[in-house]
């Protein structure tokens, strides 16, 4: 984390603003950001194309089974489902906070905008370096594949392991918002940036420093 403060960033001499979001409208600003020219964008889109590949073979295969009257490995997906709906959007929030406070962020905000079925959390006037950003929003992505993909080879032989693997699947859609965010950071790769989130204004402000 930015030993900076927001006063600081508001200094015209050395920083100007480069965004100014509103929490309500942070889906629009995410998807502004989603466009084929950032190399992460591609890159992610792929993952996704491969993990809805997987999700819908593991499905198939799991109605296949339960037409032959083994009906487990279509229980556990849809478990998986259900897990991934509820229990997955804490831990995924969770895992964000875990990281704003090893960055040193302590003021942490979860806020929901239930209309939207978006959720997050903010390191409330706290400034966030861009390296300290790109662990936060990489944290529950890397986290839960390899949390999944371990316990999923390690029940490879029971039906058990469609849970694990289905819940990787589908933890790469709420991923998106995420990598939206750092492929803004990608889009302005030659800039300085430095953000922090405003609870009692319900935004977030993303300044540069200026070049010298």
């Amino acid at each position: 984390m930015s030993q900076l403060t927001p006063e600081d960033l508001r200094k015209e001499d050395q920083f100007e603003l480069l965004a100014e979001v509103e929490h309500s409208q942070i889906k629009q600003f995410i998807l502004d950001q989603i466009t084929p020219e950032v190399r992460l964008v591609r890159w992610f889109s792929a993952y996704q194309v491969a993990m809805i590949t997987l999700f819908v073979f593991l499905l198939v295969k799991a109605i296949l089974l339960a037409a032959r009257a083994m009906n487990d490995a279509l229980l556990w997906i849809g478990l998986s489902v259900v897990f991934s709906f509820t229990v997955l959007i804490v831990l995924h929030e969770l895992l964000h906070a875990l990281a704003y406070w090893f960055t040193g962020a302590r003021k942490l905000k979860v806020g929901a905008i239930w209309k939207k079925f978006v959720f997050y959390v903010v390191a409330d006037r706290q400034v966030i370096d861009a390296r300290s950003f790109r662990l936060v929003a990489y944290a529950p992505l890397v986290g839960v594949k390899l949390l999944c993909l371990a316990l999923g080879l390690f029940f490879w032989s029971s039906p058990s392991a469609y849970f694990f693997f289905s819940i990787m699947c589908i933890h790469s859609l709420f991923c998106a918002g995420d990598v939206a965010m750092l492929a803004f950071y990608q889009i302005h790769a030659d800039r300085e940036i430095y953000n922090y989130d405003d609870v009692s204004t319900g935004k977030s402000f993303f300044y540069v420093r200026k070049e010298s």
